[in-house]
């Protein structure tokens, strides 16, 4: 059948770049080959699932503009309104690091780690009592790269913010860097988080 044909494709193909830290790109791409069977016919090797790759992210931004700021100085007030991660209390444990998010809210989590380790938790209600861990050094690959996100759907979009630790774009090749970002009704928003908040405890001992 080209559908699982199609899907064992998809399974074994890296999947990276834009919206990857907010959402479980696999997973939409998947809808697509299943509800799709000209598309499914179409997936024959990994290229075609990057093609088809961009045709979703497309889809996802829906005419929003994409804005890195990375290699600007100045802090976007988006991201200082609408990304709780920036706010997030930190806590060094003796296995791992937690944080605690200041904000009520309601949404979709999702926690993507380097190689295969994938987390959604749809309508996650999140309080400043909630205690989320990380770099738990009792799992394998602890101090390797990850994403966490929150996204919800509104006005018949979908919105939210994410925490990264990713390889740094600029010095020594491993080094890490915290990137954080916000998606919302209009814009597509990536930014250093450093300049927000003090990332150390997040990137020191990352292997990226």
């Amino acid at each position: 059948m080209p559908t699982n044909a199609a899907l064992n494709i998809l399974f074994h193909s890296k999947i990276n770049g834009d919206l990857t830290e907010l959402l479980d790109l696999k997973e939409y791409i998947a809808k697509e080959i299943i509800n799709n069977l000209n598309i499914a016919s179409r997936v024959v090797k990994e290229d075609n699932v990057t093609f088809l790759e961009k045709q979703v992210i497309k889809q996802l931004l829906n005419g929003r503009k994409k804005i890195n700021l990375n290699r600007e100085i100045e802090k976007n007030y988006q991201i200082s309104i609408y990304n709780p991660f920036i706010y997030m209390q930190l806590i060094q444990r003796d296995t791992s690091l937690d944080f605690t998010i200041k904000n009520h809210l309601e949404a979709n989590y999702f926690f993507k780690g380097y190689r295969t380790t994938k987390l959604t938790i749809p309508n996650m209600k999140v309080c400043p009592n909630t205690i989320f861990k990380i770099k738990n050094q009792t799992n394998m690959y602890a101090n390797e790269k990850f994403s966490i996100s929150f996204t919800k759907i509104e006005n018949g979009k979908i919105i939210g913010s994410s925490v990264a630790v990713v390889p740094a774009s600029t010095g020594q090749k491993g080094q890490a860097s915290c990137q954080v970002s916000v998606l919302t009704q209009d814009q597509y928003i990536i930014d250093d988080g450093a300049k927000y908040f003090d990332v150390s405890k997040l990137i020191s001992n990352m292997s990226v």
